[in-house]
């Protein structure tokens, strides 16, 4: 009975062990996208929000709405309502920078601040529902 016994464990233990070497896997291409949509929503952050850092922040918009549909790609049909939220979030400032590149006062300033406030916010939910993914 234990010789019966033995082969059954170690094959036990090779699939096991095959099973934990799958975890350190390659992550999934969407780990990476959010990442450097994160890296890029950063960067808009970093930006001084007054009359002449619109256009700094025009050029970063860009790149974030390009991180943003590679994250879309990736992912595919996954986490659609947080992607749902950041695209929102992203079409709002784009509306309100060109409003404040076009006329610029302290409201129009005000209100790009508040929209990236508000694509940050989105994107913390989206790294947060991808997390366990990555």
């Amino acid at each position: 009975m234990a010789l019966t016994a033995l082969p059954l464990r170690l094959a036990a233990i090779v699939l096991l062990s095959s099973l934990l070497v799958g975890c350190g896997g390659d992550k999934p291409a969407v780990c990476s996208s959010v990442d450097a949509l994160k890296t890029s929503v950063d960067d808009l952050k970093n930006i001084e929000i007054s009359a002449s850092g619109l256009s700094k922040l025009q050029d970063d918009l860009t790149q974030v709405k390009s991180d943003l549909s590679q994250v879309k790609s990736d992912a595919k049909t996954q986490y659609s309502d947080e992607i749902d939220a950041v695209e929102a979030a992203a079409t709002s400032l784009t509306s309100d920078l060109s409003a404040a590149t076009t006329s610029p006062s302290a409201a129009s300033i005000a209100s790009v601040g508040a929209d990236i406030r508000s694509l940050s916010s989105a994107l913390t939910a989206l790294n947060d529902a991808v997390r366990d993914t990555c």
